[in-house]
Order: C-alpha cells, then structure tokens, then sequence
C-alpha cells in the first residue's frame, strides 16, 4: 500500500528542531541507529548521504513523498551497477500468527524525566538506550528493569545495539573522534580501531559498524569484541559505506556509496565471503533509485525503495527481500523503519502522524495500544518472535521533544 500525501511544512519544522546544538532530546539523523548516528551533531554526518533524509521522512513520509528539493545539493551520485532489476511481488509467504492482547509500559528512567530506547535483543529480554536530564547517561534494562547503566568516556555517549547474552555496543566521541565501545559482564572496554562507529552485534559475538573519519568511513567487523577491526570489502567505484546488521549466520548487510559521498544504497556480504549489490527492485514499471536496508533476521532484509522524481519529490515503498534468491516483496504497510522479526512480522511507526505504531503480519495489520495520550513514536527495536516491540514518544510540546521509553509486549 502507497501513501502520496506530501509532509507539511509544520512537520518538517518540528523534525528538524531535534538537530538544534544540545538539544534536550536525542538528534534523530537515523533513528534505528539514533544514539550512533543521531548524536553526530558536530558534524551533521550524511547529511546528503541519505540518513538525514531518513529523519526527514520519519515517520511523515514512510510511505508517501518528501519535497526534497532543498536537500538535493548536488546531482545525485552514480548508483552502484547492478546486473538485475528485482520485480517487487505482493508478499505471498505463509502470514506468522497476528499478534493479540498487546500492552505498553514505560519503562523506568530512575530520576530522568527524559529518555529513549534505542536497542534490543532478539530474545526481547534485554534493551537498552540513554537517559537525558541529570542523569544524563546510557542504560541497559533486562525484563523491565533497570539492569546497569555503563559509562563510556567520551560525550553523547549511546548504545546501537545488544545481543541475548546482554553484550552491548555503542559510542562516545573524545574530541572530534568517535569511539566505539563493547559492554559485558559488568565492564566497558574499547573496540579496536581509530574512529569506530559499532552498529549491531548478533548472538555470536560479531560486531559490524563503520570505521574511518566523518564522510570518509568503511564498512567493518569485528569478529568478537575482542578481535581486530577488518574493514569489509567493496565493489570497485565504491568509496564509502558502513554495516548496519548482520544476521545469526554471519550475513552482513549495509550501504554503500561512490567517491561523491551521495545517497549510499544496499550491499550484501554472504558468510561464504562473497559480496553482492542488492538489486534494484522494480517500482511502476522502472528501477528504483536506491534501496535502503533498515534491519535484516532469518535470511530477509526489509527496508524501503527510493525514487526521486523530477518535481523534487521522493516516493518511498516498503518492501522486504529475500537474500537466497534476490526477491523482493510489497509490504501492506509503508512504515518506518521496516523492522523484520525471524518469524516474518515486520514493525515500524506509521505514515500517519495520529496513528500509532504498527505491527504486519502478511496482509493483517495491528495497531499496537498508545501510551497514555502520546501520538507520536519511533520504533526501534523488534524481538525475533514478534512479541515485543521497543521505542520512545516524540510528542511535541512547546517546542521540545518529550521522550520516554516504551515496551510493547503481545502474545
């Protein structure tokens, strides 16, 4: 299903406020990865890359167009070349069970008045995020509860992701470099590497991220949090780009982009060491222009298609693909972002800006419960059974972002 209505220039405004200096709330530049990312205030990283543009359209425009044409400062890059275009299909895979009898909690913040929740395990036991106010700092809950709170040295410190053994990753910046951590058993240590940028971590230990000075980063891994920095390959032509996910069978997935640092689109790299650009699906009878990942479990990526119009506009289509033969298939729901659960679900924050989160199971559509009377939320995490979902509220009020963390649990 595609939505055409245009953000308002009031919505805009209020999305941008987060970018302000030393905002009160996080910075939303990516916000499945908003503590990483989103905290980049310095320098505004990707701002013409693509991740400021996935703020703009948030939760607005996850299924309808954007008037880009202010952002569009110089003639987009060149795509990577590909040898197919992928025809998106309806999805037609068996539909996993429609999720009932959801319930929200917020989750506790101690004495912060403000906070978000930026990560989860697949198990749905573990989540973490940061908290803003006087006790302004990361922090890990498990069941509910608040489970540590980690220092790690540096300003705008936030944690990207956490795995079922309670392993976390995040980042700080120490001067204008930023620094990559991991949290375990109680201690925080430093990855290897200069100017590290740790994305996910899957249940093995493998941690995925990006490496490398502001606009200038590569793709990297680390095979355990131990281990040294290896910087991924890329295909010829490409420069830049960074791992966002990596699956439980070692599956890397990311972006990335040619020398003029334009907008980065999907790439694969296989277990068996292989890499692949993922295909351009085929949107209306054409190629899309990109395609942006957001998450990646069991064998699928879902994300969305990009294609930038000669008015100006960008017109967004959820979809999900299946990396063992490169099929693309149509979701019910443009949502953002496009989190993809083990058994199939996918959840995300609605296009609409008085509608609550969503949760899709095949052509079945679940709107999850509100908290108390907030309307709007970004979505950041979603366990492998499709049972329990985490976010924050981004309601405005007076021109403030008010956040609070947020767990849906479903049966």
């Amino acid at each position: 299903m595609r939505d055409e209505d245009e953000m308002t220039d009031e919505r805009a405004v209020r999305l941008l406020l987060p970018l302000r200096e030393e905002p009160e709330g996080p910075s939303r530049i990516d916000v499945r990865r908003t503590m990483v990312e989103g905290h980049r205030r310095r320098a505004l990283r990707r701002w013409s890359s693509g991740a400021a543009l996935i703020a703009l359209t948030s939760v607005a425009a996850g299924g309808g167009t954007l008037a880009a044409t202010a952002l569009h400062e110089e003639p987009p890059a060149p795509r990577p070349v590909v040898t197919a275009t992928a025809a998106a299909t309806p999805s037609r895979a068996a539909a996993p069970a429609v999720p009932t009898g959801c319930t929200v909690v917020r989750l506790p913040t101690d004495d912060a008045r403000k906070g978000v929740l930026t990560a989860g395990d697949p198990t749905g036991r573990y989540h973490a995020g940061r908290t803003y106010g006087p006790a302004k700092s990361p922090i890990i809950w498990k069941d509910g509860k608040i489970l540590a709170r980690p220092r790690l040295i540096g300003e705008d410190p936030g944690i990207s992701d956490i795995n079922s053994s309670g392993v976390a990753v995040g980042s700080a910046f120490i001067g204008e470099r930023q620094q990559g951590y991991v949290y375990r058993d109680g201690r925080v240590t430093e990855l290897d590497g200069q100017h590290t940028t740790p994305l996910a971590i899957n249940d093995a230990g493998v941690v995925v991220g990006a490496i490398g000075e502001v606009l200038k980063e590569s793709p990297v891994r680390w095979d355990s949090p131990t281990a040294k920095a290896t910087r991924l390959p890329m295909p010829a032509g490409m420069t830049s780009g960074r791992a966002d996910g990596v699956d439980e069978d070692g599956t890397v997935v990311g972006r990335i982009a040619a020398a003029s640092r334009e907008i980065e689109s999907g790439y694969l790299w296989l277990p068996d060491g292989t890499g692949r650009v993922m295909e351009m699906p085929e949107i209306e009878g054409g190629p899309a222009d990109y395609f942006w990942p957001e998450s990646i479990s069991d064998g699928w990526v879902a994300g969305r298609a990009v294609d930038d119009r000669a008015d100006g506009s960008r017109y967004f289509t959820a979809l999900r693909y299946r990396i063992a033969d490169g099929v693309y298939e149509t979701l019910p729901e443009n949502v953002f972002p496009n989190l993809i659960a083990a058994n199939g679900l996918i959840a995300g924050g609605p296009a609409a800006r008085d509608r609550p989160p969503l949760i899709t199971a095949g052509a079945e559509v679940v709107e999850l419960p509100r908290y108390r009377t907030a309307k709007e939320y970004e979505i950041t995490t979603f366990s492998a059974d499709g049972r329990r979902l985490g976010g924050y509220t981004t309601d405005s009020d007076g021109g403030q972002v008010g956040t609070e963390p947020l767990l849906w649990t479903c049966r």
